[in-house]
């Protein structure tokens, strides 16, 4: 079993359910671009919610908030890369996601980690 199938395996194992919410594209309202009213197009996915080390948190001093998730989404099944103009859904919270990082050592992608806020 590759690496991939190994992280895929066990984000599933531990992880939930979830749902990448990508935005539909800006439309003309005849005035310039606004954001689109129609609801984002999901893409379900497997995620694993995570906590930041409190080193982690201290080494990104400014750049974390608290309350910030680290959310591991596996690649299985996922047809679109994560961005930062998307929300992730979790059980009934939807997240903001601040940062994406794919981990692809040597060219071969594992899993995505993302930094999600809850906007309230």
């Amino acid at each position: 079993m590759g690496l991939t199938q190994t992280a895929s395996r066990l984000i599933k194992k531990h992880g939930q359910a979830a749902t990448l919410l990508r935005p539909l594209p800006p439309i003309d309202d005849g005035f310039g671009m606004v954001p689109n009213p129609d609801p984002p197009t999901p893409f379900p996915c497997t995620a694993f919610v995570a906590t930041f080390t409190v080193n982690e948190e201290f080494i990104a001093a400014g750049l974390m908030d608290v309350g910030d998730q680290r959310v591991l989404v596996s690649v299985e099944g996922l047809t679109i890369t994560p961005e930062t103009t998307d929300k992730i859904k979790i059980g009934t919270s939807d997240l903001g996601i601040i940062r994406v990082v794919p981990h692809a050592p040597g060219g071969t992608l594992f899993f995505y980690e993302i930094q999600g806020r809850d906007y309230v």
